[in-house]
């Protein structure tokens, strides 16, 4: 027989570009994921602001329209200030600086210069 050879005697062949064409379409399966799990973040994220500003504007319709939800929250930030203290500090404390020199006379108190005219 002519050109025939066992398999032991043929040398190893590799994938060939099928293991280029895999690479080429796991890259491309991670890229879609990433993409849309992006997205679906960034869907998440808009949703909760939305929902957080929707609470935001029914309290202030509601605070608008019910003098009793404005007395609750009036008696909440008193009974907030009476166990933490108030929020900002009321007190000013006023300094002023004085240059005074070694033997305590103002700059313009001292005397002639002791060094003198060259």
């Amino acid at each position: 027989m002519i050109g025939s050879m066992a398999n032991q005697e043929r040398p190893p062949a590799g994938i060939g570009c099928l293991g280029m064409l895999v690479g080429v379409v796991v890259l491309a399966v991670v890229v879609v994921l990433v993409f849309f799990v992006g997205f679906i973040a960034l869907g998440i994220a808009a949703a909760l602001l939305v929902i957080g500003l929707v609470v935001m504007a029914v309290d202030r319709v509601m605070l608008a329209l019910s003098p009793k939800r404005r007395e609750r929250r009036a008696a909440q930030s008193r009974a907030f200030v009476w166990r933490f203290g108030p929020v900002q500090s009321t007190d000013v404390i006023d300094t002023t600086a004085t240059e005074t020199t070694d033997d305590g006379r103002r700059p313009h108190e001292a005397g002639p210069d002791e060094l003198g005219p060259e």
